[in-house]
């Protein structure tokens, strides 16, 4: 075995979201010494993306000049030839699959991994390309789900072989999102009374996550706990839409468009109830919602993708039928209105993060599978056939 092998990341680009939150944190926890790191963008690095840019890796951005680029294409094998891979981490977006797996192949690279982070996805032209999708697929030697639930959904969906997807769950790094700050100097630092319930959302503003269902629930909340005030953590191209939706809807007092933040322990500090109230296309397993469990948040949500391995009914928190306001406005105020199950939620939270759902057992979960993988394929290809 090499004593290091080189790891290539192939992504498109990384704008705000979950998943290219999961690959900042294997970036920064994986080990460098059995581990050379090379990024490569085959577009813009994207706002997340820059953030790379002072860590230390090689990067190299823009491969594609458009979206059909053959000589782009060219470049990326003359890419893999000039500093070789011998393990290629593809981060699931189309164009990694359709350029990095052929590109892969010829230019000799051992090992390609993708790593899957979404469910009931729509393509245009939809048929076509899943089809394309199980194409490349072929020439990829490991599949990376989410959960054991994304794992199975993978295997109908894509038709991609069971033995051939593994479960890493996504993880992130709990003491992050843990604050000294008692509630009632977190909330009146963001202007709100020390004694309110605080309710929130972490998500990016975008149709799928569905944030006017959660103001339809925080308006129903205020009914019952008139004093409620809502937090909405994330930007996104809905924004205007919905500060109009919680304007119309007699919220705009006590609903807080906080933006994207990327400092969150002393903001969730504040919080007794995160929501998730997402539509079914895309989510697998929220990282928002783990944050949100790190800090000791029990969680209400939407029964999407894979939430049910993490959100745990009546332990961890409560699923809900999608799109049900009075379901989850009732099981938020459940909480609200009794301490000792946000507290018994909260700490079942925490513990969960710790046992199942760390950067820490994320990465090292990858860094075994690319030596495993490497192996495997390093050793098959030296077993000389007998025909």
């Amino acid at each position: 075995m090499k004593k290091q092998l080189n790891l290539t990341v192939l992504v498109s680009s990384l704008a705000v979201g979950g998943a290219e939150q999961l690959l900042l944190m294997l970036l920064d926890n994986i080990n460098r010494h059995r581990f050379a790191v090379r990024i490569v963008f085959l577009r813009s690095p994207g706002m997340v993306g820059n953030e790379l840019m002072s860590c230390g890796d090689e990067i190299i951005t823009n491969v594609l000049r458009s979206r059909f680029d053959p000589v782009g294409f060219f470049r990326l094998v003359h890419l893999f030839r000039s500093a070789p891979t011998d393990v290629l981490l593809l981060i699931n977006h189309l164009n990694t699959l359709v350029y990095g797996v052929p590109a892969a192949r010829i230019a000799g690279v051992p090992a390609c991994v993708n790593w899957e982070n979404e469910t009931f996805k729509r393509y245009p032209f939809h048929p076509f390309t899943m089809f394309c999708r199980r194409l490349f697929h072929a020439g990829v030697d490991v599949v990376v789900a989410a959960a054991n639930g994304h794992k199975h959904y993978i295997a109908e969906v894509e038709k991609i072989p069971l033995q051939k997807i593994e479960v890493i769950y996504n993880g992130v790094e709990p003491a992050r999102f843990r604050s000294t700050l008692p509630p009632h100097e977190a909330r009146e630092r963001l202007g709100i009374p020390g004694t309110s319930p605080v309710v929130s959302i972490l998500a990016v503003l975008r149709p799928d996550k569905a944030h006017e269902v959660f103001l339809d629930a925080a308006a129903l909340i205020r009914q019952t706990l008139p004093d409620t005030h809502f937090l909405i953590l994330g930007d996104g191209p809905q924004r205007l839409f919905l500060e109009q939706y919680a304007a119309a809807r007699g919220l705009s007092g006590s609903v807080h468009f906080l933006g994207f933040q990327r400092e969150l322990a002393d903001i969730l500090a504040a919080v007794d109830v995160n929501m998730l109230t997402s539509k079914p296309e895309q989510e697998t397993l929220s990282v928002a919602a783990i944050e949100a469990m790190a800090a000791g948040i029990p969680i209400v949500c939407t029964d999407v993708g894979c939430m049910d391995e993490i959100v745990i009914q009546g332990v961890t928190g409560f699923r809900v039928p999608v799109g049900d306001v009075r379901a989850l406005a009732g099981r938020a105020l459940e909480i609200l209105r009794n301490p000792e199950i946000k507290e018994r939620m909260g700490a079942a939270c925490k513990h969960l993060v710790e046992e199942k759902l760390s950067a820490r057992q994320m990465t090292e979960s990858f860094e075994d599978l690319f030596l495993r993988t490497y192996t495997r394929v390093v050793t098959r290809k030296r077993i000389p056939r007998h025909d």
